[in-house]
């Protein structure tokens, strides 16, 4: 699942086995990027179910810009939402 952040760069559907990286991309936004090319863009389709193989940090945001939140989870199952809304980032369920 790319979302429309992501159109313009190079990807690939995500196969079993990857070891993605996160990476930020030339459109201002982050995405999992490919083990073989950190400028490739990797779709993760809706269903998905990734485990990470450390803590899962938040990068700091709103008020508390230096503060770090860890999630209590090593997993995330990719859900699609808002079908009929086109131009929203796509996000992850961790942990359920």
């Amino acid at each position: 699942m790319c979302d429309f952040s992501l159109h313009n760069v190079k990807s690939r559907p995500a196969k079993v086995g990857d070891k993605l990286t996160t990476h930020n991309f030339i459109t201002g936004t982050c995405g999992f990027a490919a083990p073989e090319d950190s400028t490739m863009a990797v779709c993760i389709l809706p269903g998905t179910e990734l485990a990470f193989s450390a803590e899962v940090l938040c990068a700091p945001s709103g008020l508390f810009r230096w503060k770090t939140r860890a999630i209590n989870s090593r997993t995330a199952i990719f859900r699609q939402i808002n079908k009929n809304v086109p131009h929203v980032h796509q996000v992850p369920s961790l942990g359920w």
